[in-house]
Parts: C-alpha cells; sequence; structure tokens
C-alpha cells in the first residue's frame, strides 16, 4: 500500500475516523491490527517475521531486565541478535551470499553447482528488524526499561506509518506514547497534515518527475547520452533519492502526528553540508544514530587510538553499506564514505591552514563535499561495478550523444528541490525567525501544491526507493 496512492488516503481516513472514537488501550488494539492489515497488504505471509520477532524480544527484554548477572543478561542479548539478525540475513542476503562464493569458486577454477533459492525479500525488513532489535539493546544498556503490555510493545514495532521505510525509532522513542492518554489536537492534525502533503509532493512530483523523464532512461543506456546529460542525471537521482526517501518521512512523521504520535526527524537538508560527517549528520540520521551507537560505539569508538578509530569508522560505513542492500556496489558505496569520513578525521588532526575568506571556504567546502556525494550516488544506483564504471568514465570523457529534453517538469521539479534548500538555508541561520507568514499565504500556497500535482504529477507512480531495503 504506496503512500502515495488513493489506497492509503482511503485506508488512513477510516483508521483516523475509528481511532479517535476509541479509549486508549483500544486505540492501541486498533493501530496493531491496522497495521498488521497494513503490512498483510504486501504479502501476508511475511507478517509471522514481524510477530516472532516481536513476541522474541518482548521476551527478552523482560529477561535482561530481571537479571542483574552480566553474562545472563549477555546471553539474552545475543538471543535477541542471533534471532532478528538471522531472518533478516536469510530473506536479504543468504543468495547474495551463496551466489558470492559460487563466483568466487569459479574464479579459482571450481564450478560448484549453484542453488536457485529464488527468496523473496519482505519489504522493510530492515527497518523493523533493527527497530525492534534496539529495544533488547537499550534495555541492556540501562537506558530503558522493558514495557508489561505485549500490546503496547506490538503496536511499537508493527506501527503502520514508519513500518516499511522508517524513521528507525527507538523504544524509548516511542512506547511510553503508547501508554499515555491522547486526545485529538487540532494543531497537531494541521501540522501533520501540511507534512503529509509536503511529504506527497517530493515524492510524487518531484522524486517521480525526476525518475520517470530523466534519471532512469540515462542510466539505463549511458552508452547513448552525452557527457552533460549524464552529470545532469547524476545530479537529478541526488534529488530523487533525497526527494523519495525524506517524501516518504514527512508522509510517515504527518501520518503519525495525526494520530497523536512523534517520531523522531531523518532529514536536516543534506545538500546543504560542508563535510561528509556533516552529511551524515543530516542523511537518514535515525540510521546513521543506530549504527553509530550500536556498531562505532560498540567497537570502541575513538576511545582506543586514531588507527583503531578509522578501523571502526570503516566496519560502521561498510556495514552501512550492505545494509542499503545485498550487492558489492552498495559494500563499496559504504567503503567510500568511510574513507571520505577518516580522510576528514585525519585532515582535521593533523592538517592545519588557515583560508583568507571564510565565506570562500565554506563554499569551496560545500561544493567538494556535494560533488563527492553525486559521485558516490553513481555507485549506490548502478546495477553493478561495470555499470557504475561506464557511467563514470563518460562522466569525464566529453563524449557526445543523445540529450534528453530539459522540459519545464524537470525545471520545476529542480527549482522545488532548491526551494526546499533555500527554507533550510534560512531557516539555520534564524532568517525565518523574524517574519511570521500570514495563515491565508500558507493556506494558498498549500491549495497551489495540491492544484499543480493534480496536473502534473506522472501517470506511472514509482515505489518509494527505500521500499528495497
Amino acid at each position: 500500500m504506496n503512500f502515495a496512492s488513493i489506497q492509503y488516503l482511503t485506508f488512513f481516513a477510516c483508521i483516523f475516523l475509528v481511532y479517535w472514537h476509541l479509549s486508549r488501550k483500544h486505540q492501541n488494539l486498533f493501530l496493531l491490527l491496522a497495521s498488521w492489515f497494513f503490512y498483510a497488504c504486501w504479502d501476508w505471509r511475511f507478517l509471522s517475521l514481524i510477530i516472532i520477532s516481536t513476541l522474541i524480544d518482548f521476551v527478552v527484554g523482560k529477561k535482561i531486565h530481571a537479571s542483574s548477572v552480566q553474562t545472563t543478561r549477555k546471553s539474552w542479548l545475543w538471543v535477541s541478535i542471533l534471532v532478528n539478525l538471522s531472518i533478516l540475513f536469510y530473506f536479504k542476503y543468504a543468495e547474495f551470499f551463496v551466489e558470492s562464493f559460487v563466483d568466487l569458486c569459479n574464479t579459482l577454477g571450481f564450478y560448484p553447482s549453484q542453488p536457485t533459492l529464488e527468496i523473496i525479500l519482505p519489504v522493510g525488513i530492515s527497518f523493523y528488524t533493527f527497530q525492534s532489535l534496539s529495544y533488547s539493546f537499550d534495555i541492556y544498556k540501562k537506558e530503558l526499561k522493558p514495557t508489561h503490555s505485549l500490546l503496547d510493545f506490538a503496536t511499537f514495532v508493527a506501527f503502520f506509518p514508519q513500518l516499511v521505510a522508517g524513521p528507525i525509532v527507538r523504544a524509548k522513542e516511542f512506547v511510553h506514547q503508547l501508554s499515555a492518554d491522547r486526545q485529538f489536537n487540532g494543531q497537531d492534525f494541521q501540522q501533520g497534515a501540511v507534512r503529509f502533503l509536503l511529504g506527497l509532493f517530493k515524492k510524487a512530483f518531484i522524486a517521480d518527475t525526476l525518475a520517470i523523464y530523466l534519471v532512469d532512461p540515462v542510466f539505463a543506456a549511458p552508452d547513448q547520452y552525452s557527457s552533460a546529460t549524464l552529470w545532469l542525471a547524476m545530479f537529478g537521482y541526488a534529488v530523487q533519492i533525497y526527494a523519495d526517501f525524506s517524501g516518504y518521512t514527512n508522509m510517515a512523521i504527518g501520518s503519525a502526528l495525526m494520530l497523536g504520535f512523534r517520531l523522531p526527524e531523518n532529514f536536516d537538508f543534506p545538500y546543504l553540508a560542508t563535510n561528509i560527517s556533516d552529511f551524515w549528520r543530516r542523511w537518514h540520521m535515525t540510521m546513521s544514530r543506530f549504527f553509530r551507537d550500536y556498531i562505532y560505539i560498540a567497537l570502541g569508538g575513538n576511545q582506543r587510538g586514531e588507527a583503531r578509530t578509522y578501523i571502526n569508522q570503516m566496519i560502521t560505513t561498510l556495514v552501512s553499506g550492505l545494509w542499503h542492500g545485498a550487492a558489492w556496489t552498495f559494500v563499496a558505496w559504504g567503503g567510500i564514505h568511510g574513507l571520505l569520513t577518516s580522510s576528514l578525521q585525519f585532515k582535521n588532526r593533523h592538517i592545519k591552514f588557515k583560508m583568507p575568506n571564510i565565506w570562500l571556504t565554506t563554499l569551496m567546502a560545500w561544493a567538494f563535499t556535494q560533488l563527492l556525494v553525486c559521485l558516490a550516488w553513481v555507485l549506490f544506483r548502478a546495477t553493478d561495478f561495470g555499470h557504475a564504471s561506464d557511467y563514470l568514465q563518460r562522466l569525464f570523457s566529453n563524449e557526445s550523444g543523445d540529450s534528453i529534453a530539459v522540459t519545464v517538469l524537470i525545471l520545476c521539479a529542480f527549482l522545488s528541490f532548491g526551494i526546499d534548500h533555500l527554507y533550510g538555508w534560512l531557516r539555520e541561520r534564524g532568517v525565518l525567525h523574524r517574519y511570521e507568514i500570514p495563515a491565508f499565504v500558507k493556506g494558498g500556497v498549500y491549495a497551489l501544491i495540491i492544484i499543480f500535482m493534480f496536473h502534473s504529477i506522472p501517470e506511472e507512480a514509482n515505489p518509494f526507493i527505500y521500499f528495497q531495503f
């Protein structure tokens, strides 16, 4: 059930109307059943995986909290880790590693037969697995006490607005909201509806317009297009993936807010970043925090010497890359970001120089950072290393070829992205706090957005990019 669809709007309207006429306990039960139904609409067979993770981690949380013996606590934590990661590994990575092993054997002169697994990837499995795991981790770290309500915990794991593509919500951020009484709030509804509308605009217009009319045709056959067109498509993909994922996040946050819940922010205008570490503080922030807290810090962070810090950073980014997809291109993409992050830290520690103009320095740092991020997106988008290599080579070879007609819709998509980040730039500098935009102006803008989408969004809607993760 795609957020950017009439089916979801109808589903949410029905949930909304019933939900606010129920008591808190019945609200949670209704949300749980609605969330299970929402997920079953994708494939009802995989609903059992959510239920298994829920039951295991609910029991594990109680066992960890009840024990004062460290070895026992750690043993129960490993139960949660092994169960959840085993499910994730089988459905997401088993076929990938089998294929990689067969390819390695072929390279070495052995030719084993390759089993045909044909495993279907359950939508959102990386998100709800990590979310459920965070509950066990936080109880183990004594940052959270287990909930006594299986209903509340099951609702937390399955909560439909962020179930299939995040944000990755930790139990300590959400479970307490389920135990509190909730009353309809007109301001929350208004803010939630606006967030949903803006997210829908990002996804249905900006992301899908760029995907259908620019990015997909060029990436499908890069050898047919000129270098200038490849540059445009690369920047188009950078905008597409941001608009697609942050658009989903806005719709998830907006849906939750209209139901009385607050989800953590997941994006903070990442293309304003002036270095690679700043980029990851702004991009998919809930995932970045998860890997920082449960992998990087668990490995020792920056507390075990400089060399170990770089190793820990590289391991974390490699795992992050693999989390995004079962392909070596994703691992390489994570490794590139690890090298960039370590290089930045090395420079900050050992290379000190001053530029005469702080504005020029900032502008150069911003441009260099965004160029590196966009070049890395080519590897993220490519089907394999050969595809990525061909694309990157033609970027810098000044090749001639076909061009994509830059239509008014494509220009509007880029312009809308620019306005989005201009808003972020002004907000960060406190400019927007000085002025109060009249309500009728805001209302007029939102009405124009709706009218514009009605006439301009592509008829063929693309699935959300992060559904595959």
